[in-house]
């Protein structure tokens, strides 16, 4: 309603200025009847678009009574379901005070069960004096047969191809054959350079050259098993054969530089008991 008020105040000055100016033409001899034409059609555009406006203005006022008829209809709605929300709470305390009362009445005793009702048994009619009654055979028990066990079948455990080649290599040594036990270790650290076996594999090379009286190769055994595993349980063996090999060799120094090292880093080490007394016979 505002907007359609502005727009009628609108047109009332276009009128208004457009009285001013025929005033002012007729007033005006020197004026065209060219210029006059123009005017009228600037007067006409005016109007139409004055028109124009006032067609929306009245369509946006039907807008408006269909939005307010919407918010009307939606407050009625919600009371509707303001309403239905109370009867629902209503419904929920009656349904809560019915299941107290259920719950406070004593329960009357259970009516008894027909498996309660006495049986009544007949005793079988007796024959008649005179007449033989006749029983019929009864059946002979039939023998329960147990079956007889299953035998255990052990199924074989899939066996460790790490552990196989490692104790493959370690029966060949404890018999004597060397160069095969040395060949298998080889291939042993080869295969499994990171087993927890393969600091054992490198010194039982060692072993095995020294078995062999290949002295020197074992010392560069012995060397190698100290260099790649010095926190291994093999360290203190390893220098003790090392002192050992030295010793064959003939170089008591190097034996008895050994010896000391030995007894030095590992006291409480079997294999630093050795050396003392290893060191004692060089003295």
């Amino acid at each position: 309603m505002k907007v359609g008020n502005k727009l009628r105040r609108i047109e009332v000055k276009l009128l208004l200025v457009t009285l001013a100016v025929l005033g002012l033409l007729t007033g005006c001899a020197s004026t065209s009847v060219h210029e006059m034409n123009a005017l009228q059609q600037n007067i006409s555009m005016l109007y139409e678009r004055v028109q124009a406006l006032e067609r929306r203005v009245d369509g946006m006022d039907g807008q408006s009574q269909k939005r307010a008829d919407l918010y009307s209809r939606l407050d009625e709605l919600q009371l509707k379901v303001g309403a239905l929300n109370g009867r629902v709470e209503e419904e929920d305390r009656k349904i809560e005070q019915l299941a107290r009362v259920a719950a406070s009445a004593p329960q009357s005793p259970a009516a008894p069960s027909p498996s309660a009702t006495p049986t009544i048994t007949t005793a079988p009619p007796t024959a008649p004096p005179g007449l033989a009654t006749v029983t019929s055979p009864t059946p002979p028990p039939v023998a329960k047969t147990t079956p007889a066990p299953q035998p255990n079948i052990a199924i074989p455990e899939k066996e460790d191809p790490e552990k196989a080649l490692f104790d493959k290599a370690t029966q060949s040594f404890q018999q004597g054959q060397f160069d095969a036990a040395r060949k298998d270790y080889q291939s042993f650290i080869a295969k499994y350079p990171k087993s927890q076996l393969a600091d054992n594999a490198l010194y039982s090379i060692g072993e095995c050259y020294l078995s062999e009286k290949r002295y020197q190769d074992a010392v560069e055994v012995y060397q190698q098993v100290i260099e790649r595993y010095p926190k291994g349980s093999k360290v203190p063996q390893a220098l003790f054969k090392q002192g050992t090999a030295f010793q064959q060799m003939g170089d008591a120094t190097a034996a008895r530089i050994l010896y000391e090292r030995l007894v030095e880093k590992y006291p409480d080490s079997p294999q630093a008991q050795a050396a003392q007394k290893k060191l004692k016979q060089l003295q």
